[in-house]
């Protein structure tokens, strides 16, 4: 019997290395795991075969056996699975029996069988996924959930273990607890250690717990996750204070400043609940602390004076409580940020949106830092951008924190020069800072400098250019490019370094044109401008130019000499001047203009529209003496000289009337001196003599 069990084994696998040999049929199939679902089937899956000529059937035969499969108990099930399929189910009662499970695949008419498996049907088992009935936060930090197996699959929770997941509804991954019910207890969990005041989403999974006696081939399968519940955990005090900074505005004249104070929103893990407001408090030295801000919003800008110290402090409280205060100093100052000390700051690239700074450690533990960023040139009125983080470092990367700010302010864009700075607080004082400035990503420039020729000759060409505003390079600058082409000529380029932005190309022909254009470069790319065309002078230009320039010298010396004569005279005039011939001077021909003073003596029509007229008792008149008769007695008796223009007068006896009037038709000789003597003797007591105008 042996021998010929040993026989037919021989043939056996000769006669499959025959057929795997041919191509006809490969080696024998093998069955990796089965399931059994409660009240459906068992399901087997396997590896298929290499592909042959001709298709491969594959079929599944399960027997209900009596003990552990000892001698067939029913009547063999099988399936046979689609073409391609890997798995095939056999319907069964009964999944506390065992079943020999085996595998066969054939191929034209040659057939070949896996190895038999014996398995118990509960071994092999994949529980229906649960239902949780109920789900509820008592405690802030706890939350409770009671489920069940549907059916009768199970006959007590404590035949199977399970797994409680459990995430936050922002976040991906899942925490999980394993719970595995007592005795005769409850599919009940009390669920610790989550954040307050948070979302999560709860899911359950069972699996049947086998005795040893019932362990063989196989195990049993978890179940499906059970259907997501959601729950919120209750609010709880704040964990911590808000971050708290500053940012100082413009100096007035009447010492004070203008002093913003800025304040970060907690995390949700931090609020633990709803912020309903947030109180700002300030104090003196030497005075207790009052209450300055107590808003909902993120900044409170306070006018305080520049010599005087302040401590701030900050609260924030929902419905549970108040949170820890955190404090800041901001020390007495003139408008300028004091610091005790400063160290130096590197700045690389981590990506194209964030900065890797590093630094060295201080030589006392930090308790917090607080970075900021902005884009240079720093204009007037914008936001300072500002992270802080707690504990002791020599590195941080800078970035945009959430995800919807990837495009707005507060986000690093390449291609744009931000302003780092890094500051060391120890219980709120400012104790130390460094900065330094940087590219996240270099790109090319956005624009080209203007290009415009300052001088043109025969042969050269100057050219010039302005330096790009720092918000348009793109990065740093690293040359310039600059390309010229003569009508039949090659292209030239000459390199320049980038702090030169004048340039004059020498060497071309003279009334030629001339074809330029500028290319500027970083590390990011370069940009190329627009072709600029100039064309140079020609040979009679310059001649023009001589004769014109002789010209103009020769002018201006004829000019100045001309200056200087006419100066020279000036200046004799006005250091030496004439002195007139007294005998030559008009004077003796000067008329006084025509009037008539205010005297007693009336005038006459003609008097008033011709000369003066008055006599020495009417001067007598209009100086008054104390002495009266006495003074005009003396003034009678002398003699005056009166020196009468010969043109225009002429001395005619006194007449005894009261009104002075002049003879017509009585004129001076040509013959009489300028200068006569009269006799004021008579004059003053006689009556006044006519004088007439020549007509």
């Amino acid at each position: 019997m042996a021998f010929a069990t040993q026989l037919a084994l021989v043939r056996t696998a000769v006669l499959l290395l025959s057929l795997h040999s041919s191509g006809e049929m490969p080696l024998m199939p093998k069955i990796d795991y089965c399931v059994s679902f409660w009240a459906k089937n068992i399901t087997c899956y396997w590896d298929l075969l290499p592909e042959t000529h001709s298709p491969i059937t594959y079929t599944l035969h399960i027997t209900e056996e009596s003990g552990r499969c000892r001698q067939d108990f029913g009547r063999p099930s099988r399936c046979v699975a689609r073409w391609g399929e890997r798995s095939c189910g056999v319907p069964v009662e009964n999944l506390f029996a065992f079943y020999k499970i085996q595998l066969t695949a054939e191929s034209q008419g040659v057939q070949v069988r896996s190895l038999e498996k014996c398995i118990q049907g509960m071994a092999v088992v994949k529980l229906s996924p649960p239902t949780v009935n109920a789900l509820l936060a008592n405690q802030s930090r706890c939350f409770q959930l009671e489920w069940s197996l549907p059916g009768d699959e199970v006959v007590s929770v404590s035949e199977a273990q399970y797994e409680i997941q459990y995430r936050d509804v922002a976040e991906k991954s899942w925490a999980q607890v394993n719970f595995t019910a007592a005795e005769n207890g409850q599919a009940f969990a009390n669920v610790c250690g989550v954040y307050p005041f948070t979302n999560y989403s709860v899911r359950v999974r069972a699996k049947y717990l086998l005795s040893h006696s019932l362990q063989g081939d196989g195990n049993p399968f978890w179940s499906n996750w059970s259907p997501e519940r959601y729950v919120r955990t209750l609010p709880a005090v704040p964990s911590r204070g808000p971050a708290l900074w500053r940012k100082f505005g413009i100096s007035g004249a009447d010492g004070k400043r203008d002093v913003i104070l800025m304040w970060k929103p907690l995390k949700p893990k931090e609020a633990n609940g709803e912020i309903l407001i947030y109180s700002l408090f300030s104090q003196r030295k030497g005075e207790s602390a009052g209450p300055q801000c107590l808003t909902q919003e993120l900044q409170c800008t306070l006018r305080l004076l520049m010599g005087v110290g302040y401590t701030f402090s900050i609260t924030a409280r929902n419905i549970a409580g108040v949170s820890p205060v955190t404090s800041l100093i901001v020390l007495p100052s003139d408008g300028q940020e004091e610091l005790s000390s400063t160290f130096p700051v590197l700045a690389s690239p981590a990506t194209d949106h964030s900065f890797l700074l590093r630094w060295s450690l201080p030589h006392f533990p930090a308790i917090r830092y607080v970075f900021e960023w902005g884009r240079l040139p720093r204009k007037k009125g914008e936001d300072v951008f500002w992270h802080d983080h707690s504990g002791n470092t020599n590195h941080m990367v800078i970035a945009a924190l959430q995800i919807q700010l990837s495009f707005s302010a507060e986000a690093i864009m390449p291609g744009n020069l931000y302003s780092l700075k890094v500051f060391v607080l120890i219980h709120g004082n400012v104790w130390a800072s460094g900065s330094t400035s940087g590219y996240s990503k270099q790109t090319a420039p956005l624009r080209l400098p203007t290009l415009y020729p300052s001088q043109i000759w025969k042969t050269e060409v100057a050219l010039q250019w302005e330096m790009l505003p720092l918000e348009e390079r793109g990065g740093v600058i690293r040359n310039y490019t600059l390309c010229y082409k003569e009508e039949g000529e090659n292209e030239r380029a000459v390199i320049l370094d980038s702090s030169i932005q004048r340039y004059v190309i020498r060497g071309l022909a003279p009334a030629s044109i001339v074809h330029v254009y500028l290319m500027v470069a970083t590390e990011g790319g370069s940009t190329r401008g627009s072709v600029l065309s100039v064309r140079t002078k020609s040979d009679e230009h310059g001649k023009a130019e001589v004769l014109i320039l002789a010209f103009s010298v020769g002018f201006l010396l004829l000019f100045g000499s001309l200056a200087c004569v006419y100066r020279y005279r000036w200046l004799q005039k006005y250091l030496w001047p004439k002195v007139p011939d007294p005998g030559k001077s008009n004077i003796a021909t000067w008329m006084p203009p025509k009037m008539c003073l205010d005297f007693p003596s009336p005038c006459t029509k003609k008097w008033s529209q011709d000369y003066l007229h008055m006599t020495i008792r009417d001067l007598l008149r209009v100086h008054p003496s104390q002495e009266g008769e006495t003074d005009s007695k003396m003034f009678a008796e002398k003699r005056w000289m009166v020196e009468v223009p010969a043109t225009f007068w002429k001395i005619s006896p006194m007449l005894g009337s009261e009104d002075p009037s002049w003879r017509d038709g009585d004129l001076p000789q040509k013959g009489l001196p300028s200068s006569n003597e009269v006799d004021y003797s008579k004059g003053a007591e006689g009556r006044p003599s006519k004088i007439s105008q020549v007509n």
